[in-house]
Order: structure tokens, then C-alpha cells, then sequence
């Protein structure tokens, strides 16, 4: 993967080149058509995109097989097919050298020369004069390649085949993910999400164990891994990531996890405030805390001035009052490295030394300030009264006023802090910043956020990142492989420089914009959040502030809502703990702990997307089935004939519509702490035991014709407060995902359901409800009832035989799926049973409902 960018410092063992494990040469043949070629009898002779929808799994394929038809096809097949005779293959095979690990290959891929040819096959289309609907042709081809590239990638990752090289596959994937942004730049594809008809990413590959393995010995934390995966989108950010050199021990995050960072994670009441050395035992040095609270009071903002002298004895601070006119340098940290004080306004003699030669080598090099007298620093340690709580308040009511007014922000942290920034590239530099535990608490987003200059300390220099970006944002649009990185990195960005300062034509904050930045961040204290969010959205933090802590989300909500945008409706289809007052269990607990799903953007949704507050709760327009209630069974039958319903999932539930299409319900669980009235609700008994019909409110409308065909929904029952002059008031059950099945599956219900429907009228059901008493247990032991359940299960038997559907047929057939096969009878029976859910006629998406 030698075409691939590396970080300026490996990690120590650095890649190793991608085996050559080809049994055959490509054979030259149209891309599309080479498993076809192969011939019926080869086990990997793959029929991808069957016209019954059915993806190829390589069910019989050896690992050494798989890879070898992957590597020859997807790999040397593709470029020969995009580059034509730019391409020579015989260029990206050489000898596998004796310090090469190549597992015992003789040869190895070398892709040295991929990028220059990928530049010379763009310049000829560039140069071509080829009519628009031909280059139009041409650019549909390759896409439909691209596709069938992905597609089988993704057939691999999703066979069994964990022991298929990881390596050889981020190698096709990262041919596929050049090839994508180079046809995509040379056929001038403007409008991304409209016209692209290339793979919208390639980064799969990399959810390999291996992978974490290497990033965990170069210092990573486990959840920065978790995190990397799920946000970045890019091979090229992803490899570039996994080799670089931390700078870190990789002790250091021994005791995390996936779900948290415990090494950031603090315990305030355990806090201890380091010194620059672990031998230091210098003395804290208290501020003047009662003129710091005399100037708050006052509306204005305090500042430091630090001295210092040959001995550490010596340092001084002296608390001013900051003017319109005053510059100063705000300092953002992270208390994880030691810095904070949740017991006094004080820190460490040598710590202040360090805060002043960190901020007068700044002042000195980027602020043209030179005198002493003239530095002014604010750090929240100082800055922000711990005691008493009327001052610590009205610090917090203004929190967002250092760092608007600052001439700049300085970001000091660890991990930024062990590394020269010389020599790194634009983009480098920003990965190092957007990967850093920095960009991981909550408080630093708005530190990132509001400053007009935002600079972070290396250990060689400081930088400001917007400069740097803007020379990232260069080589983007000039070099392929930079530009690759593209949207990683603008993504990561933006969502942290533009609520306040945003370019035209870009929104600026709004709870959307918040929702997607608060991703991955946490906070030590939780009532912190409100404050924050409120902050970032220009709410009166007087207003959050002024109550209980415990009550500070509900008034942060309930200003949201009432506020002009109101909230967006997808807040109701975020899965995580919702607050427990009535009127607002609607409203997460805590935007950092929701887990998003597909429709877990608030940015997504219809047109009419917004709710505001009522007093029964929020109201919205939403799509919706009008009723959802569990078929009935024939009364007497049997609840679980032949033990066939020994293994239901107690959280998904098959649903056919008024309109006879089948559709897939799932319960996804909405919250995760005690009190919660979505927590650990199961969707089946939900509906089995349901005393009035459920609806079922949509996130978004289906689209049958396959552009939507599966949302998330909001389970709800009839609330009782309903104002007979309002929308109707309902109360949430759970949190669900609903889809169409697929066609096979469409098929196999509906048959299978109007099979059943024959049974309803059937002698032998006559029989069972002529025979049903009110001790039904007792009358299930007659001779009687077990002959008629005997009679009962042949006849299910036989209607299964019987089932008249070409295409069904045509399907199991081909696949041989003895599974569907044993399906039949079963579903057969759930229809006669009543073990599906009837949904009624959907309502439009201008429903108006209030939700609690």
C-alpha cells in the first residue's frame, strides 16, 4: 500500500508490504462478467445481485481461495478495467525482500507507481473530446465497477472468513477509495450527494481486530478507537491514523474500555493537582479569590498576571480587571492533566512558571507583546470561585465570555504538547489535533468553539488551526491522495470552528449543529452539560442555572422548545435515557449518552421536522400507522404447536400492512437508567398484552419504490390527558426500527399468509373452538384436542407442499436453502396464530401529535 500517506513518525514496526497470493493472472475480460467466467463448477463462480436480491456469501471457498479470487479480480481486475493499458500489472509485483513479514510469500504488491499513473489516465480523459453523454457513459461504467467492488468486499467481511488477511483487503479498499475520488474529480461530479453514483465509502475493512491491536500498542485508547471507527470514513485518514507514533506510552490507557476513557474519565473528589515534575514538592500559591469575586460581581471579567523569578518562591499573581480594550490569552486544558483544582483557586508555584513561560514565548512570537506588565492570561482554575456557590454561579453564567473576548485561545494539552510539529504535513497536524483527548471533553468544544484565534502548543511551536487547515485545504484540491482525507477532516473541523464563525452559506449553532459535534465527549461533572449546551445555542444560562442541578436539563429543554427553531422531531428516535418529569419524557437526560442510529441525526427527517413545547409534552408532525395491535389467534389453539415458537425473539415482530406489504418491527430500548419509562421495555409482550391499540409515529415516510424502506419509529398508547382542541397526546412504549423485508421474504409472507387464511375456515379449527373451554389447560390433555393439534400440523404440512409461487420456488431452488425450505410450514402457522402485528392505514407526515 506504498501509495497510501504515512505519518511523519511510524510506529515501531511500521507496515508491512501486502502479500501477492494470485493463483491466476487476471484474465483481461470485461470487470463485471469475471466471476461468471470462472465457469458453474468453481466454488467461487459468485452471482452477486441475483435478480431475487440474494448477495453472494462464498459459502464453500477456502480462506487462501477467497483471497486469491479477491486480490486477482477485485484488485488487478478493477485497475485494468478503470486504466486500461495506463495499467501494467507485471509494475505492482516485486520479490518479497528477506525483513519483508509476507507470511511466507515469495511475492509481495508494490503500488509505488499507482498515483502517478491514476494522473496521467485523468489528464487523457481531460484531454479527450469525447461527446458529454459519452464521458457520462463512461462515468456510469466505472461507478457500476466501484459498486460491484464494494459489494463484494462486504460479502467477505460478512462471511465467515475471519481469518482472511486484513492487509489485502484494506489494499482493494484502498484502490477502490482512489479510484472513486479521482473518477469522481476527472468526470466533475459537483453535487456529491445527487449525482455520485460511485461507493459513498471504503473504510470497512478496517473494523479487523488486528487493527485495534496495532493502534492499542502505539498508544491509542481503546475508546478513541471506538471512536476513530465511527467517525472517520476514509482508508486513507484510517492507515494513516494506525501507523502513527502516539508519543505516548501505551500503558496509559490500560484500565479503558470501549465505552469510556477512564484515564480522561476524573473523580473530583479523588483530584489531585499535579506539579510539572513527580518530584516537585513546591507550595500552591492561592490567589485573591475575594477580588476576583469583586470584579465578577461587577459584570466584568477577572485576569492574571503572572511574575516570575530565579526561584519558583518567588512567582506572583496579580488579579486585573479586564477592559474592552485588554488583550489576553485565554488558556484551554484538560483537567486530566493536572491543571484544575475543585478544591481552592490555587495551583502549584511550579505550574503557574510553566502557564507563564508557555504564554510569554506566545506573546512574544504571535502577539507582538513583549513587556511583561502587558500578559494577561484567564484560566478557569483561577478564574472560576470554587466557593461560595452564589460566585462559582455567576463565574458560570459568563463562562462564555474569555474565550469570545480573548485575543486568543491557547490550548495546552498532553499528548499535543509530546510532539514537534516541523516537518508535519497541514493535514497531519490536524489529525494529530481532531485525535487528541482534547477534542474529547466536553468543555473544550466550546473552548474551540467561541475564540476568534484558536492556537494549540506543540512542543516545538504553536499553531493556529485555522491557518493550518486552510493549508491543508490547498493540497486537498491539488493532490488526489491529500484530497482523499478531504472529508474527514473538514467534517472534523467544521463541526468544531463554525457555530460562531461560520463561512457563507453555512448554518451557524443550532441544536443540530450541537448534537453532531457533542459525539464521543464527556464531561466529569453531568449537570455540566446543560450549561454548555445552553452556552453554544445563545439560551439564558440565568435560566439554567437558576434551580436544582438535578433540574437543569428540563429548563435547558424547555428553552430549546420554546424557542423559534423549537427542537428538531428525530430527538424522539434517539435511543438513550429520557428525563422522568411529566411533559418532558420525551426529552433525552443527556445528549452524550443517546446512541444514534440511521435516523439518529437530527439533521434528518421531513420537511415539517420540528416540535415545540406543550403542557402535555412536544408537539410534532409525524408519518404514522394509525393502529398497531397483534393479530388474534382462533381461540383453542395452541399457543406453541410442535415447539415451533420455543426460540421467538421477544424484540422484533413481523407487521403486514393495510396494504398487504410485510415489514420487519425491532425494539431498539430507549433508556439506560433506573426510572425510565422506555428502559428495558420488550417489544413483543408490548404488543401481545396490549389492552388498546398501539400506533406507530415514523421518523421518516416509507418509500416503497426502494429510495426508503426502512426508519426508525416511536411505539406509543393513547395518553390520557388529551385536550379535546389539541393534537391527540400519546406516551411512548419503546423505541423501534421498522423496514420492508426483502423481496424474498415479501414473497414468503404473503404466501405464506394466504395459505394460512385457508385454516380459518378449516374443519379442524371449527373443531378447536367448539372444544375451547374456560380451563383450557385441562381440556389441551383430551384424546380429542391432542388428535385435533396431530390433523392440525399435517394439514400445515400440506399447505406448505402446496404454496403456488414461481419466483418462491425459484429462489429456494437456487440457492438450495433447505432454511427457507423448513420456513415455510412454520410462518404458516405464526399467520394462523396470529403471531404478527396488523397495521392500519398510515397517516400523513402533517399529523400534528404531542408526544411524552
Amino acid at each position: 500500500m506504498e501509495h497510501i500517506l504515512l505519518p511523519r513518525d511510524v510506529a515501531n514496526p511500521g507496515p508491512s508490504p501486502v502479500p501477492y497470493v494470485c493463483r491466476d493472472e487476471y484474465d483481461g475480460g470485461p470487470f463485471l462478467t469475471y466471476p461468471a467466467r470462472l465457469g458453474p463448477s468453481n466454488s467461487l463462480a459468485l452471482e452477486i445481485q441475483l435478480d431475487y436480491d440474494i448477495v453472494g456469501r462464498f459459502p464453500q471457498a477456502s480462506c487462501a481461495e477467497l483471497e486469491s479470487f479477491v486480490q486477482t479480480w477485485v484488485f488487478f481486475g478493477l485497475l485494468t478495467e478503470v486504466l486500461g493499458d495506463f495499467f501494467v500489472s507485471s509494475q505492482y509485483v516485486k520479490p518479497a525482500s528477506a525483513v519483508d513479514s509476507n507470511e511466507g510469500h515469495d511475492k509481495v504488491l508494490d503500488t509505488s507507481e499507482l498515483v502517478p499513473t491514476v494522473k496521467m489516465w485523468m489528464q487523457q480523459i481531460q484531454k479527450s473530446a469525447d461527446t458529454k453523454e459519452l464521458k457520462q457513459n463512461q462515468y456510469e461504467h466505472i461507478a457500476a465497477c466501484l459498486r460491484l467492488a464494494s459489494t463484494t468486499l462486504n460479502a467477505v467481511r460478512f462471511s465467515i472468513r475471519s481469518d482472511f488477511n486484513p492487509w489485502i483487503r484494506s489494499s482493494v479498499a484502498s484502490v477502490g477509495e482512489l479510484l472513486t475520488r479521482a473518477t469522481n474529480v476527472v468526470y466533475a461530479i459537483k453535487d456529491f450527494h445527487r449525482d455520485n453514483r460511485c461507493p459513498g465509502t471504503w473504510s470497512i475493512p478496517y473494523d479487523d481486530p488486528r487493527y485495534a491491536k496495532q493502534m492499542l500498542s502505539n498508544g491509542y485508547c481503546p475508546y478513541e478507537i471506538h471512536r476513530i471507527r465511527n467517525l472517520f470514513l476514509t482508508v486513507q485518514t484510517y492507515h494513516l491514523l494506525i501507523w502513527m507514533d502516539r508519543g505516548v506510552p501505551s500503558t496509559q490507557h490500560q484500565t479503558c474500555s470501549d465505552k469510556v476513557c477512564r484515564a480522561n474519565q476524573l473523580d473530583l473528589r479523588r483530584y489531585t493537582t499535579k506539579h510539572q515534575q513527580d518530584e516537585c514538592r513546591c507550595s500552591d500559591f492561592l490567589i485573591d479569590v475575594q477580588e476576583v469575586i469583586r470584579i465578577l460581581s461587577r459584570g466584568q471579567l477577572p485576569l492574571l498576571r503572572i511574575t516570575c523569578a530565579s526561584r519558583l518562591s518567588d512567582v506572583h499573581v496579580d488579579i486585573i480587571e479586564a477592559t474592552p480594550t485588554t488583550k489576553y490569552v485565554a488558556i484551554s486544558h484538560v483537567w486530566a492533566d493536572g491543571l484544575g483544582n475543585p478544591y481552592s483557586n490555587s495551583l502549584p508555584q511550579c505550574q503557574l512558571q510553566y502557564l507563564y513561560q508557555n504564554t510569554r514565548k506566545f506573546f512574544e512570537t504571535h502577539a507582538n507583546e513583549h513587556s511583561a506588565q502587558s500578559m494577561f492570561i484567564w484560566i478557569d482554575t483561577l478564574c472560576c470561585p470554587v466557593e461560595p456557590l452564589e460566585a462559582k454561579l455567576m463565574a458560570l453564567k459568563q463562562i462564555k465570555t474569555p474565550y469570545t473576548h480573548a485575543s486568543h485561545v491557547l490550548v495546552l494539552h498532553s499528548s499535543i504538547q509530546s510532539v514537534d510539529v516541523s516537518g508535519l504535513t497541514p493535514a497531519e497536524v490536524c489529525l494529530r489535533i481532531f485525535t487528541s483527548g482534547w477534542m474529547r471533553r466536553l468543555w473544550t468544544l466550546q473552548e474551540g468553539a467561541l475564540p476568534r484565534n484558536l492556537w494549540f502548543q506543540f512542543k516545538d511551536l504553536a499553531v493556529d488551526l485555522d491557518h493550518v487547515f486552510a493549508e491543508a485545504f490547498k493540497t486537498f484540491s491539488t493532490d488526489i491522495s491529500q484530497g482523499i482525507l478531504l472529508e474527514d477532516i473538514t467534517m472534523l473541523y467544521r463541526g468544531l470552528r463554525h457555530f460562531f464563525h461560520a463561512e457563507k452559506n453555512l448554518p451557524v449553532a443550532n441544536l443540530v449543529t450541537v448534537d453532531d459535534a457533542l459525539g464521543f465527549r464527556s464531561v466529569s461533572v453531568a449537570t455540566d452539560e446543560a450549561i454548555l449546551i445552553g452556552g453554544l445555542l445563545n439560551l439564558d444560562l440565568a435560566h439554567i442555572l437558576d434551580g436544582t442541578e438535578e433540574t437543569r436539563m428540563q429548563r435547558l429543554w424547555s428553552l430549546v422548545a420554546s424557542s423559534p427553531t423549537g427542537v428538531p422531531k428525530n430527538i424522539l428516535f434517539n435511543r438513550g435515557s429520557r428525563l422522568s418529569q411529566k411533559g418532558f419524557r420525551w426529552a433525552p437526560a443527556s445528549l452524550l449518552s443517546i446512541i444514534r442510529d440511521q435516523d439518529g441525526s437530527l439533521a434528518s427527517g421531513e420537511a415539517l421536522s420540528t416540535g415545540h413545547l406543550s403542557p402535555l409534552g412536544l408537539n410534532v408532525h409525524a408519518s404514522a400507522y394509525s393502529t398497531a395491535t397483534m393479530a388474534s389467534a382462533p381461540r383453542g389453539a395452541p399457543k406453541n404447536p410442535w415447539g415451533m415458537f420455543n426460540d421467538r425473539d421477544e424484540n422484533s415482530v413481523r407487521c403486514r400492512s393495510d396494504q398487504g406489504i410485510w415489514l420487519y418491527m425491532a425494539g431498539k430500548y430507549g433508556g439506560l437508567h433506573k426510572g425510565d419509562h422506555l428502559r428495558g421495555n420488550s417489544l413483543y409482550p408490548i404488543l401481545k398484552h396490549a389492552e388498546e391499540p398501539r400506533r406507530l409515529l415514523l421518523a421518516s415516510t416509507f418509500n416503497f419504490d426502494g429510495i426508503r424502506e426502512n426508519t426508525s419509529a416511536l411505539l406509543v398508547h393513547d395518553g390520557a390527558d388529551t385536550n379535546s382542541t389539541g393534537p391527540p397526546q400519546v406516551v411512548s412504549d419503546i423505541i423501534v426500527g421498522v423496514g420492508k423485508v426483502d423481496k424474498v421474504y415479501q414473497i414468503l409472507l404473503e404466501a405464506t399468509f394466504q395459505a394460512s387464511r385457508s385454516l380459518l375456515s378449516d374443519e379442524i379449527t371449527a373443531r378447536y373452538v367448539h372444544l375451547a373451554v374456560e380451563d383450557e389447560e385441562q381440556q389441551k390433555q383430551t384424546p380429542e384436542y391432542v388428535d385435533l393439534e396431530k390433523q392440525l400440523e399435517k394439514r400445515v404440512y400440506a399447505l406448505a407442499q402446496s404454496v403456488d409461487n414461481e419466483y418462491l420456488h425459484k429462489v429456494i431452488d437456487a440457492q438450495d436453502n433447505s432454511k427457507l425450505k423448513r420456513l415455510v410450514p412454520i410462518l404458516i402457522a405464526s399467520a394462523y396464530l396470529g403471531e404478527y402485528c396488523n397495521l392500519g392505514p398510515m397517516l400523513p407526515s402533517e399529523t400534528e401529535w404531542c408526544v411524552d
